[in-house]
């Protein structure tokens, strides 16, 4: 089953492989491990975490900028709480985004080297299945594929 969307894309919710049916234990495992393995990374770390709270950032600038021209004695009326509510919804939206492309963009690839590692090689950069002697391209988004040092395919 796959996507009519780009891996890549700011959708509600991320992909990151191919529907696998495997024990939760071992699913825990996997994560635990690409978490690590993430953790390890101190430039993809602090790249990834940027970009996922740039938007709380902005909002909070943003807030400052508008609480300082603001008339207070106007705060609690119907307008002012519905735009606070409907500035505070967008913020979420946004900021939903934000960590979904992040995760999208900078975990991902180490959930499916995890795979890899453990007999399910996978494109790194789709999350498509490969078989265990997998082609050049991956079948399904075109990327390149060169063997990993542990045994596992991922995209060059």
């Amino acid at each position: 089953m796959t996507s009519p969307l780009p891996q890549r894309h700011w959708g509600l919710w991320m992909r990151l492989h191919d529907p696998v049916r495997i024990p939760l234990g071992e699913r825990f495992r996997i994560h635990l491990w690409a978490n690590v393995r993430m953790l390890m990374d101190p430039v993809v770390l602090l790249v990834s975490s940027a970009v996922a709270v740039l938007p709380t950032l902005a909002f909070f600038l943003a807030l400052r900028l508008l609480f300082a021209h603001l008339d207070l004695r106007r705060a609690g009326t119907v307008a002012w709480l519905l735009g606070f509510a409907g500035a505070v919804a967008l913020w979420l939206l946004v900021q939903h985004l934000f960590f979904v492309y992040s995760m999208q963009r900078w975990y991902a690839p180490f959930v499916r080297r995890e795979f890899g590692r453990r007999g399910m090689p996978m494109c790194e950069r789709c999350g498509h299945r490969l078989p265990p002697q997998p082609p050049e391209t991956c079948t399904e988004c075109g990327a390149a594929l060169a063997p990993s040092r542990d045994a596992a395919t991922v995209c060059g």
